[in-house]
């Protein structure tokens, strides 16, 4: 908690949140007395409308998270959007964020990255994301929970037990840990090394480049693509060039001496 979220909960008329109960234990913590009312998942649609009445006549809400920066992976966006579209102002207190301290932590490339969030709980789609993100060229963060963290991990190591694995729990908590290992070590780490416990950030490296190979001659290769494809020689040299990574000038030797 910064000081500048602390003064933010102090001042504004009422904080939504997930859970009271989970949010009461830190404005007690930080001597808050402001009123919490609940705004999660399954009330949202309901009480959306209360809120932007209120906040039309003066009213003024913070919005919380049971863990973590609100709306990511949370409810709340669509109360942004709602807000935007009646013109409403608001301003986002920077706090922090698991996803971006588990990829910080990771030691992987993190230049350009995708955040996939939570899988599909089941079946065919949760296959299908894990599949997306063993082939996806990017790091990929997701988060899991603890009773299904090691089935991800052993999803992951099937298609490629070699690949860099990150896996951070607990983060900003007294539990706090960080590990990196290849997916089948990481898969053998966990509930040894690694806890089952508390709520994990995954990242994953990014897939290998495959190198594209052709079974053909350089020359016949630039012939192909002259027939078939009804390419100017020139045209055909510097395509093949760029396919296979050579020079120019090395796919018109060969042509021309075809």
């Amino acid at each position: 908690m910064t000081f500048r979220a602390v003064e933010t909960l102090k001042k504004v008329d009422v904080i939504l949140c997930e859970d009271t109960r989970t949010t009461r234990k830190l404005t007690n913590h930080f001597e808050i007395a402001t009123p919490l009312r609940s705004y999660h998942d399954f009330n949202k649609e309901e009480v959306e409308d209360r809120i932007i009445e209120e906040m039309k006549s003066g009213k003024t809400f913070a919005l919380v998270s049971d863990a973590g920066m609100p709306v990511v992976s949370d409810p709340g966006f669509e109360l942004v959007g709602r807000m935007q579209h009646e013109g409403l102002e608001y301003s986002v207190i920077p706090s922090a964020s698991a996803f971006t301290m588990g990829l910080v932590t990771s030691g992987i490339p993190s230049y350009e990255f995708t955040y996939f969030g939570f899988l599909p709980k089941t079946g065919r789609k949760r296959k299908e994301k894990i599949e997306e993100i063993m082939n996806h060229p990017l790091t990929s963060v997701l988060y899991e929970s603890p009773h299904k963290i090691k089935d991800t991990l052993r999803a992951i190591s099937g298609i490629d037990p070699g690949r860099n694995v990150s896996v951070s729990r607990e983060i900003t908590k007294k539990f706090e840990q960080h590990e990196r290992a290849e997916a089948a070590r990481m898969t053998d780490m966990l509930g040894a090394e690694i806890p089952l416990k508390g709520e994990f950030v995954i990242v994953v490296e990014g897939a290998p480049e495959i190198e594209e190979t052709f079974d053909m001659p350089v020359e016949d290769h630039v012939a192909q693509l002259v027939v078939e494809e009804g390419m100017k020689p020139k045209q055909a040299i510097k395509a093949v060039a760029e396919l296979r990574g050579l020079r120019k000038q090395d796919v018109y030797d060969a042509y021309h001496k075809k």
